[in-house]
């Protein structure tokens, strides 16, 4: 038996080991959690995270979408009076989402992929029938109009008298064809028969023709797996097998950010910048304060200024540059991105994009839009609730927990000699648009 002296010898050393045990495993938890969380994050053929990242289907998506029904288009030639819209839908869609032509690069720690998406419309979710019918802007003629605005007096007297014969401003579709189905336009036709180069390659228009189940149009994808650094996972190395894009000057044709689906563990920074293939370029979320969706805490970033305004700046590192120089200048984001055709606050440029049609982004109902833009039309109700496109990320693992993605789409109409006794109107008007969420 013991000697009862030793006793507290005895505890006092055993409880200096639990101490230093405790202490040690403080110390080296977070090296081990990471470790942990990097084997079950990163991406590879035998991942928890493959089967999930490469077909949806267990993660119900759902794209919304709102049209806008122009109630007066007789008056675009009336002094004093302001299109007005009015909100339809939202006409809602399933949508499953499928990575195709998986093939993994152990050399760079890379993956390439093509994204195939299916759209199913859900009767009991929307707010009308695809037989609805909606009165927009003809973008067809006007993006010829657009189109043409450089060439010589002759062609656009020529295109003058062709668009007096059979173009129009405005038309009525309904929401199946200005979706899906597409709808013939002469103009199109007319378009192929004249051999003129980079036009689209099709042979209706219709806001998604031809995208159900295609896995052209978002582009070809080259992301970071995470294998070499779970703070690298996600984030996009090449789009269309490139690192820079065609449709913006540098620094701003940077293939950059996350391609939306990963993001690394414990971030603090007061952005994220993720890469959108719809509009061909990065763009910007600021912190915006911790939030909490379904009992889970995470951290939400929004699209703001940095993103909408034209006079935002930013310092662009060597690669993302695509330049030669050690320390490129400050760069305008905003102007780099405009094309050399600015806009006011709250609108990107995506007609380089979108095959040279006078197409402009922003968020619904020009929310955080310079006001002159609302005060052109009349229809519009901005509601940060309703229209606010946000990200929210559970901070410890990077995991997203929540997406509000809500863009609208908006043609430009503007004076025109082939469109002079048709209009005099200067103005953005909103086609549709759209939201994406996780349920």
């Amino acid at each position: 038996m013991m000697p009862s002296r030793n006793r507290p010898l005895t505890l006092a050393i055993f409880g200096t080991l639990l101490l230093s045990l405790g202490a040690l495993i403080c110390f080296f938890w977070p090296v081990v959690f990471l470790r942990l969380l990097s084997k079950e994050l990163s991406l590879s053929p035998t991942s928890t995270s493959f089967d999930v990242w490469t077909n949806s289907t267990t993660i119900p998506l759902h794209l919304e979408i709102y049209f806008f029904n122009w109630t007066n288009p007789e008056e675009i030639r009336t002094p004093g009076k302001k299109p007005s819209f009015v909100q339809l839908g939202p006409y809602t869609f399933l949508e499953r989402r499928e990575k195709v032509n998986v093939v993994f690069h152990p050399e760079n720690d890379t993956v390439s992929f093509d994204l195939k998406r299916t759209w199913y419309f859900d009767v009991e979710r929307s707010n009308g029938t695809l037989k609805d019918n909606v009165t927009q802007l003809n973008v067809v003629a006007l993006s010829a109009v657009h189109r043409i605005r450089n060439w010589a007096f002759y062609w656009h007297t020529m295109f003058e008298l062709m668009l007096i014969k059979i173009g129009h401003i405005h038309l009525t579709k309904t929401v199946d064809e200005l979706l899906f189905t597409g709808y013939e336009d002469t103009l199109i036709n007319m378009g192929k028969i004249s051999k003129i180069v980079d036009l689209p390659p099709f042979d209706k228009f219709g806001w998604f023709y031809m995208r159900n189940e295609s896995t052209m149009f978002d582009g070809h994808f080259n992301m970071a797996t995470g294998q070499d650094s779970i703070m690298n996972i996600g984030i996009l190395r090449n789009w269309n097998y490139r690192n820079t894009t065609s449709f913006y000057d540098a620094p701003c044709n940077a293939v950059e950010g996350s391609a939306g689906e990963f993001w690394p563990p414990d971030r603090n920074f007061d952005e994220i910048t993720l890469f959108s293939a719809d509009i061909c370029r990065p763009l910007t979320y600021e912190y915006n304060g911790m939030m909490t969706y379904n009992g889970i805490e995470g951290k939400q970033y929004v699209i703001g200024d940095k993103t909408l305004s034209n006079s935002t700046k930013r310092r662009y590192t060597k690669r993302q540059a695509n330049s030669q120089s050690q320390d490129p200048d400050v760069v305008n984001v905003g102007q780099c991105f405009c094309n050399g055709e600015c806009t006011p606050s709250g609108l990107i440029n995506v007609t380089a994009c979108r095959y040279g049609a006078p197409a402009f982004v922003s968020l619904p109902h020009f929310h955080k839009a310079d006001p002159i833009l609302r005060e052109q039309i009349a229809g519009m109700n901005p509601d940060d609730e309703k229209h606010g496109f946000h990200i929210t990320l559970e901070p410890t693992t990077g995991i997203l927990i929540d997406v509000a993605a809500r863009l609208q789409v908006n043609i430009l109409l503007q004076p025109s000699d082939s469109l002079r006794n048709r209009c005099r109107l200067d103005s953005r008007f909103p086609q549709g648009r759209r939201r994406s969420l996780s349920i």
